[in-house]
C-alpha cells in the first residue's frame, strides 16, 4: 500500500496554506488542509467524497536515483473531472395474475394492475480541474542500487503525494496552487529492500563426495561489517518420478566478494523422510543434482527480505 504524505485542498483564497509546514510524525492538522496517515498501510482521503457521486483520478509517478544534489521532476498536468449521479424517479405499471371465482364453481385468471414508482440513474459529468505538479528532493545519500518512488494524483479540487519507496523519513512543504510543487528535506535514513542482483551465482560443482557452491556478492563494501544468509535447496534431476527434493541448508557469512559453501547429502535438513520406491532402477546410471537458493541480508542497512534466485545448472555427481 501506499503511504500518503500529505492531501491539499486548493480552494482560491486560502493563500496560507500555501507555505504550511508538513511534519509526518505530527497529527493531523485541518487548519492547513492536510491529511496524514500514521500507519503505513492507510490511505488518507485530502477530502470526504460526496455522498452521491465521484471524481475521476489522474496521478504520474516519479522516480529518483542516488544524487549529492537536489533532484527536480518533471512538470505534469493533471485532470479530474466530477461525475454525478442523477436519478429520476417515474411511475410505471405493474400487473399480476390472479385466480377469481367463475360460473360453476370454477378458478378464473383475472389480471389486475396498479402503478408504482421505478428509479432511473445516470452520470453526468460537472466540474473539470486541471492542475500542474511536481516534486523537488532535496540532497541526500542513496545506497548505489536505491531508487525511490513518489507519486502525485489529482482527485476533484484535491492533490495528494504519496510515498511508493522511500530511503528516508522526509518532511513535506507545499508552494503554490494550481501550479504546485511539492517539496521533501529528507529527516532520518530508512531501510529499503536489498537489491535483488546483489548476490549471483558463481559455480556448483561435486568432487571427493562433496558439493561446492561459490556466491558472488556485488555490494561487499557497501556491506562491511554486516551478515548474509544464503538459503540452498538440493534436488536430484531426472525423470519427473525420479526428481525430488533432497534437503536444506543455511548459511551465515560476513558480507564479502565472495562466499564458499561445501556441504554433503548428510549435512542436509529433510523435511521428510526420503521414498526409495523407483530407486533402484535409477542408481544404476550416474545422478544429476541441481540448486535452487535465495538470499537475505541481516543487518541494519537493507530490510531483511528473502531474494529468491534462479536455479543453478544440473550437475553429474
Amino acid at each position: 500500500m501506499k503511504k500518503a504524505i500529505f492531501a491539499v485542498l486548493v480552494i482560491t483564497g486560502f493563500v496560507a496554506a500555501a507555505s504550511a509546514q508538513v511534519n509526518f510524525n505530527k497529527g493531523v492538522d485541518m487548519k492547513d488542509f492536510v491529511s496524514q496517515a500514521v500507519n503505513s498501510d492507510l490511505v488518507v482521503p485530502a477530502a470526504p467524497a460526496p455522498k452521491i457521486g465521484h471524481y475521476s483520478r489522474d496521478c504520474a509517478r516519479f522516480s529518483f536515483g542516488p544524487s549529492d544534489k537536489e533532484l527536480v521532476s518533471e512538470r505534469v498536468y493533471l485532470r479530474s473531472t466530477e461525475y454525478e449521479t442523477v436519478c429520476h424517479t417515474q411511475m410505471v405499471q405493474q400487473c399480476y395474475t390472479v385466480m377469481v371465482p367463475g360460473p360453476n364453481g370454477t378458478q378464473v385468471a383475472q389480471q389486475k394492475c396498479h402503478m408504482v414508482p421505478q428509479q432511473y440513474c445516470y452520470e453526468r459529468p460537472g466540474m473539470t480541474w486541471t492542475q500542474a505538479g511536481q516534486i523537488k528532493v532535496n540532497p541526500r545519500k542513496l545506497l548505489p542500487w536505491e531508487r525511490e518512488s513518489f507519486e502525485i494524483c489529482l482527485q476533484g479540487p484535491w492533490m495528494d503525494l504519496y510515498i511508493n519507496a522511500a530511503a528516508y523519513k522526509y518532511t513535506a512543504r507545499r508552494e503554490g496552487n494550481y501550479d504546485t510543487l511539492f517539496e521533501l528535506a529528507p529527516q532520518y535514513k530508512i531501510a529499503m529492500k536489498a537489491d535483488e542482483n546483489g548476490l549471483n551465482y558463481g559455480d556448483f560443482s561435486y568432487a571427493g563426495g562433496k558439493f561446492t557452491f561459490k556466491v558472488n556478492d556485488r555490494w561487499a563494501k557497501e556491506y562491511a561489517g554486516e551478515k548474509v544468509s544464503i538459503k540452498i535447496d538440493l534436488y536430484r534431476d531426472g525423470a519427473w518420478i525420479f526428481n525430488g527434493y533432497k534437503g536444506s541448508k543455511e548459511f551465515t557469512f560476513d558480507a564479502a566478494e565472495g562466499y564458499t559453501m561445501t556441504f554433503d547429502e548428510k549435512d542436509l535438513e529433510k523435511a521428510a523422510a526420503e521414498d526409495d520406491t523407483y530407486r533402484s532402477a535409477d542408481d544404476r546410471g550416474a545422478k544429476k543434482y541441481f540448486l535452487k537458493w535465495g538470499f537475505k541480508r541481516v543487518g541494519a542497512i537493507s530490510k531483511d527480505n528473502f531474494v529468491k534466485k534462479d536455479k543453478t545448472p544440473s550437475i553429474t555427481k
